[in-house]
C-alpha cells in the first residue's frame, strides 16, 4: 500500500490544534521535528518539549481527498502552506538493513548485525551480535562510542562490571566478551531491560550478566568498574551512589555529557574520584576516573 505524507511548518502554540485536527482527518500517524534542526537532549521526565518552530509530518492513506484536508486546516488552524508526497510502499525491514551494518570500535571489537556475514570481519575479532532496536546504544550514537573504544583499550577482564544504564546492553556485553568476570546490567526503563535481556541471550551471556531493573531491591556490591552512559542530570543526581558502588581504586567511565555540561560533571565527581581524564567526539563528552580511597 502507498501512503500519502502531508508535511507543513507551524509554530510551537499550534501543535495541539493542528495534530487533533490531522487525527480527526484521518491522519495514522504524526510526527515532530524542529523546523531547523535543532536537538533537545535532555527533557524533564514526563514532558514532551517542543521547539519555536515545528515541522509536522502526517501520514494519510493514499486515497484521501487533499483539497478537502487543505481547505480544513485553513479553516481551523489559519494553516495554508503544506504540501503532500508520495511514499511508495517498501519492506521497511529491509530499508533499516540499509543503514545499519557492521561497525568497529577500537582495534578488536565490531557490533555485526545478523544479516551481515561475521565470515567477513577479521580474525580474532571480538563480536557483539545486535540489531537496531527500540532501546539505546547499538553504536551509531557518539557516547556508545566513546564507551566501545574505552573498553576495547582497556579489557575489563577478571573485573566486576556494573553497565548503569544499560539500553540495549551493548557494553555489558562488550565487557563480557572482553573478559569481565560478573555484569551487572540496570536500567530503568522496562524496554530497555528487555531488550539487553534479549540482546544478552543473543551473545550467549547469560552465565556472565545479570539484568535487572533499577527499582528491584538488591544490594548490588561493589563493582571493579562501572560505566554509565546517560546524561548530565542523571550523573550528577546518581554521584553518591557511584561513588558507594565503586571499590576503592575501582575505575569510572561516564558519557552522555556535552561539552558545555563537562565542568559541571568533572567538579561533581572530583570530590570521590581522581586522576579524571576527558574524551570527546563531536559534541559529546567521556569521563573516565579513578575511586579515591
Amino acid at each position: 500500500m502507498d501512503w500519502i505524507q502531508l508535511s507543513l511548518q507551524i509554530e510551537r502554540n499550534q501543535a495541539d490544534l493542528v495534530s487533533e485536527v490531522l487525527m480527526g482527518l484521518g491522519s495514522i500517524s504524526i510526527t515532530y521535528s524542529d523546523a531547523f534542526d535543532n536537538a533537545i537532549y535532555e527533557p524533564p521526565v514526563g514532558h514532551m518539549p517542543l521547539w519555536e518552530n515545528v515541522t509536522i509530518n502526517a501520514l494519510f492513506h493514499s486515497d484521501l481527498n487533499q483539497k478537502d484536508i487543505k481547505a480544513t486546516l485553513l479553516e481551523i488552524c489559519n494553516v495554508e502552506v503544506l504540501t503532500f508526497n508520495l511514499l511508495k510502499d517498501r519492506v521497511w525491514e529491509e530499508e533499516c538493513k540499509k543503514d545499519f551494518h557492521a561497525m568497529q570500535f577500537g582495534k578488536s571489537l565490531w557490533i555485526c548485525p545478523s544479516w551481515e556475514k561475521q565470515a567477513q570481519l577479521p580474525i580474532g575479532a571480538v563480536v557483539i551480535n545486535m540489531n537496531p532496536g527500540l532501546a539505546f546504544g547499538t553504536g551509531t550514537h557518539q557516547t556508545t562510542e566513546l564507551c566501545l573504544q574505552y573498553l576495547d583499550a582497556n579489557p575489563p577482564k577478571n573485573l566486576n562490571v556494573i553497565d548503569f544504564g544499560c539500553g540495549t546492553g551493548v557494553l555489558a556485553i562488550a565487557a563480557a566478551k572482553l573478559g569481565a568476570k560478573i555484569v551487572l546490567a540496570i536500567d530503568n526503563d522496562p524496554q530497555a531491560v528487555h531488550a539487553t535481556r534479549e540482546n544478552v541471550a543473543d551473545n550467549q551471556c547469560e552465565n556472565i550478566i545479570t539484568t535487572m531493573h533499577s527499582e528491584e531491591e538488591s544490594d548490588f556490591g561493589k563493582c571493579d568498574l562501572l560505566v554509565a552512559n546517560i546524561l548530565t542530570n542523571p550523573l550528577i543526581e546518581l554521584v553518591s551512589l557511584f561513588a558507594k558502588l565503586v571499590r576503592p581504586n575501582g575505575l569510572l567511565v561516564l558519557s552522555g555529557i556535552l561539552k558545555e555540561q563537562i565542568d559541571m560533571i568533572v567538579n561533581c565527581y572530583a570530590q570521590y574520584f581522581s586522576n579524571l581524564e576527558i574524551s570527546s567526539k563531536d559534541e559529546w563528552c567521556r569521563v573516565c576516573g579513578t575511586r579515591k580511597y
